[in-house]
């Protein structure tokens, strides 16, 4: 048994004993600040690069909705020149406002603001227009008819009470008579209508001449049909020629028919206008409506009437393109011989 002297001792010893058996059997960590779990490192990613423009469309969702067209910005613009007295220069009423919102796809080159810009209601005729014009219904069908690319460009010549005429301090329709250019109304719708068609292109446009679209006779009622139809189709003629479109298709509209069971004489006219397409190639005649008129008037169709000439005029235009199997009157050959080695 070990004496008082020597427990002291082997206390230590197996203090000692113990403690070197810890440091072989525990692995002796260093000391850490932190006792959380440590992260490996990672590999460095690269700098991110700007977003990069795709090729492909985004999904529909993604995409808005397309924004419209700016007006004055499609490709090709066809070209209709409007001439005759009254009815073709504007007097359907009720128009304008609400009624005739503007269209991005329907021009004008005005009579009196000689710029290309958007159609109005009433149009920039050579007179004062006061109600809206089948010119502008026409227009409003025949893009119904046309791709997207395609406007219309108006140019807006007729002026009211005007007249097939020999005067020669007058306004008139007849070819060659005027002794001063002011009145020579055919010479100024060429005019106008080369100078609209110029603008049209400066802007950057492809412009095609279309059509003519014509409506006149009230004030001519005292003349014979064989008379009437000489005129018309000398000027039908003076067109072509001076246009440079000898199959340039050209409308004739109907008077209406309250005025002329009411006015003696227009019978002829309406006659005449409604054999044009059997005697010149290339022409139409657009149909008027019974009851089509203003209220209290027999000459100047009402809104209704326009609008059922928007329809008339375009059915009249197609007839006009398909018809090119009919011979050209004598007249008819003679005046374009005449205008041709003139110009």
């Amino acid at each position: 048994m070990a004496s008082g002297h020597s427990r002291p001792l082997v206390g230590l010893l197996w203090s000692l004993l113990i403690a070197a058996l810890l440091l072989v059997l525990v692995p002796v960590s260093p000391p850490q600040g932190d006792l959380r779990p440590v992260a490996p490192p990672s590999v460095a990613s690269p700098p991110a690069s700007p977003p990069r423009e795709s090729a492909e469309p985004p999904p529909p969702e993604a995409a808005g909705p397309t924004p419209p067209a700016p007006a004055g910005h499609t490709a090709v613009v066809h070209v209709f020149l409007a001439a005759g007295q009254s009815n073709m220069s504007g007097r359907g009423l009720p128009s304008g406002g609400a009624y005739d919102p503007a269209d991005p796809r329907i021009f004008q080159y005005g009579a009196k603001n000689r710029t290309f810009r958007a159609a109005t209601v009433p149009l920039d005729m050579h007179d004062s227009a006061t109600g809206i014009s089948p010119a502008t219904t026409f227009a409003r069908e025949y893009l119904k008819t046309q791709p997207r690319n395609v406007s219309v460009l108006i140019i807006p010549a007729a002026h009211g009470a005007t007249l097939f005429s020999s005067a020669l301090d007058k306004l008139t329709w007849s070819v060659g008579v005027a002794a001063d250019p002011k009145f020579d109304l055919p010479a100024l719708a060429v005019a106008q209508t080369r100078e609209g068609m110029a603008a049209a292109k400066a802007a950057g446009y492809s412009v095609e001449l279309k059509g003519i679209l014509w409506h006149q006779g009230e004030s001519n009622s005292s003349i014979s049909t064989s008379a009437y139809a000489a005129e018309l189709d000398e000027l039908i003629a003076f067109f072509r020629s001076r246009l440079s479109s000898s199959k340039l298709p050209f409308i004739a509209g109907g008077l209406s028919p309250e005025g002329i069971a009411a006015t003696p004489g227009l019978a002829n006219i309406d006659k005449a206008q409604r054999e044009t397409p059997s005697r010149v190639a290339y022409t139409g005649f657009a149909k008027a409506m019974a009851g089509g008129v203003n209220q209290g008037d027999r000459t100047h169709f009402s809104r209704v009437g326009i609008e059922f000439f928007g329809k008339t005029y375009l059915s009249a235009y197609r007839q006009a393109i398909g018809n090119t199997g009919q011979q050209l009157t004598p007249i008819t050959q003679r005046t374009l011989m005449v205008f041709s080695a003139g110009s």
